[in-house]
């Protein structure tokens, strides 16, 4: 019975008032279109589904905290994560961080990349460019490749820029 109401294209006849009114309100005098189907749990355990859903490419994802969510506990993520929400613990990315300005994170940090727009307090280990935009505040210790920090941001912590293994302390003497 489910699969019935779900995947059915008929349109209902006690909905024919709905399309009427929004017809109307629509003003342009055309008919909105209100049929679309919601697949069942059958159709979204198939191929076509789960391919939206699963990377079989082994391509990095996005994946996204949206603002108002809270999340107490660590974080491992395969891909970019972009934080609107809370996040209470440590995150590891195989990608970037993104803290967007209505966001917070109070915990570690270990990524390629990483930017705050928001409120980020822990300490960074970002092997990639840390980005800190005007409305970014950051309150810890920073070890990275390289920094990128706009005018207004806020900081208070260390910041250590790693070296790369290529480059040589070997003194040379300078001629006179």
């Amino acid at each position: 019975m489910l699969k019935q109401l779900f995947s059915s294209n008929k349109r209902p006849p006690e909905k024919a008032f709905l399309r009427e009114g929004l017809a109307e309100l629509n003003g342009r005098g055309e008919e909105l279109d209100l049929d679309f189907d919601i697949p069942s749990v059958e159709d979204l355990q198939t191929e076509v589904f789960a391919s939206d859903i699963v990377h079989k490419d082994n391509a990095s994802s996005m994946n996204i905290l949206a603002q108002g969510a809270a999340l107490t506990g660590n974080i491992t993520v395969d891909g970019e994560l972009k934080i609107y929400g809370k996040v209470l613990g440590d995150i590891i990315s195989s990608s970037s961080v993104i803290i967007g300005e209505s966001g917070l994170v109070e915990g570690n940090v270990k990524a390629a990349g990483m930017e705050v727009a928001g409120t980020f307090r822990g300490n960074a280990e970002v092997t990639g460019e840390f980005l800190v935009s005007s409305t970014g505040k950051i309150f810890g210790d920073l070890l990275i490749g390289t920094i990128n920090v706009n005018a207004g941001a806020k900081m208070n912590g260390s910041i250590l820029m790693t070296v790369p293994e290529s480059c040589s302390y070997d003194m040379v003497p300078i001629e006179a």
